[in-house]
């Protein structure tokens, strides 16, 4: 259950990534060369990763005059990006003005120190926060995105979550649509089949340029003004795993994308450059076998051992609940138990949709009993399980439960 982005694709995924590669996000075009390339090329800027974050770095060194290019060693964009959900956190944005939702910078700057656990950045997340509200403008103004109306979900989410308003699912793949169509209408040049094996020297040990390999044929771009690395993370390659991260990361289930192998790390090996953070992952839920992601839906019910017994707080957020998994449970699975007062939610509806789609187990009946009976957990425990659970919410003491749960407000498990 709990996960690391990303190792084998799953098939949504493969059809996700192919439908780009093939239809919406073509691989090649009239910008795209298939030739033998040149010995060398000149750019003021080279990108290297063709995701959310490549792109946007592409754009804006265009709008300040500066000619970029985009290297990406897939044959489409294959990162992360076009598995992401199409979430991004902000506050003071037009979208919740249009809605008049009330929220404050400061507010939002607390809860995000509380997630990473004053372990974040300070400035990085100061400066994440005071521009978060510009960030979803631009998106919208250059690059076409639209966002589905804002709903109100659990700290520290509440009423910031901005979902990309998208046709085709996951949302992070019409995300990058945009971002390519604006890229492509910009005149910057995506090379395609193109992968960064070097980071060039120039005289003074400064980056000067990269060294590719595209589609077979080695080749120098120098770049005058530098190279941004926007490669991802290194979730699809075990050995950096294992040495950062730990055997428990290294031996988790994997999601996402299977091309993020970690350049941005052994690339600039050669420059001696400081790695802090190395051991903080984006880790969530997940159903191993099909990739089907329930993400923050372990906050609408009770998790439970497949021995029935609760064993985490169910107010952590789904990071936190996926990373201790692995260290709690040998076999790292666990199962969640809702009811239908939270299955007409939009936030949930989503979430089962997208068992379906994957063909992923989950089970329904009428009663607790007769959903062990369904789930194969032993019927005795889990009974006893909701039935503490719902006498300490009735009572308000949910927060003195062995785990607690610690949420707001937290459900009874009452209904089928």
């Amino acid at each position: 259950m709990g996960s690391v982005n990303c190792n084998k694709l799953a098939k949504a995924g493969q059809a996700c990534q192919a439908s780009l590669a093939n239809k919406t996000i073509p691989s090649t075009d009239s910008e795209v060369s298939i030739d033998v390339p040149p010995e060398s090329e000149e750019f003021d800027v080279v990108v290297i990763g063709c995701g959310c974050a490549g792109m946007a770095a592409a754009i804006e060194a265009k709008h300040t005059g500066k000619k970029p290019v985009i290297l990406e060693k897939m044959p489409a964009p294959a990162g992360n990006t076009i598995y992401a959900g199409g979430i991004i956190c902000a506050t003071g944005t037009y979208v919740q003005k249009q809605q008049g939702i009330q929220d404050s910078l400061e507010q939002f700057y607390k809860d995000m120190m509380a997630v990473s656990k004053e372990k974040g950045d300070a400035e990085l997340t100061r400066m994440y926060v005071e521009r978060s509200s510009e960030q979803i403008r631009w998106l919208s103004e250059v690059c076409g995105v639209k966002f589905r109306p804002i709903e109100k979900e659990i700290w520290p989410m509440l009423q910031r979550w901005h979902v990309v308003d998208a046709p085709i699912h996951p949302a992070g793949a019409h995300l990058s649509q945009c971002m390519l169509d604006t890229v492509r209408k910009l005149g910057i040049p995506v090379r395609f089949n193109a992968k960064a094996i070097e980071l060039t020297k120039g005289s003074n040990l400064s980056c000067s340029g990269v060294m590719v390999v595209q589609n077979g044929k080695p080749m120098e771009i120098k770049a005058r003004g530098g190279v941004v690395i926007a490669t991802g993370g290194f979730s699809a390659n075990r050995e950096l795993l294992d040495r950062h991260i730990g055997k428990g990361a290294a031996r988790m289930p994997n999601r996402g994308s299977s091309c993020l192998t970690g350049e941005n790390i052994t690339l600039t090996e050669p420059f001696s450059p400081m790695l802090v953070n190395m051991d903080q992952f984006h880790g969530g839920p997940i159903h191993g076998p099909t990739k089907a992601n329930p993400s923050i839906l372990v906050n609408y019910g009770i998790v439970v051992t497949y021995d029935g017994a609760r064993f985490v707080d169910e107010a952590s957020t789904y990071v936190a609940i996926a990373k201790a998994l692995p260290k709690l449970i040998l076999t790292n699975k666990a199962m969640i138990i809702i009811d239908d007062q939270v299955t007409g939610m939009s936030t949930v509806d989503d979430r089962i949709k997208r068992y379906e789609r994957a063909g992923a187990k989950f089970y329904r009946a009428n009663s607790v009993s007769e959903l062990a009976a369904e789930a194969g957990l032993p019927a005795d425990a889990l009974v006893k399980t909701v039935d503490e659970y719902n006498a300490a919410v009735k009572a308000g003491k949910a927060n003195l439960l062995a785990p607690p749960n610690t949420l707001k407000n937290p459900r009874q498990i009452a209904k089928a």
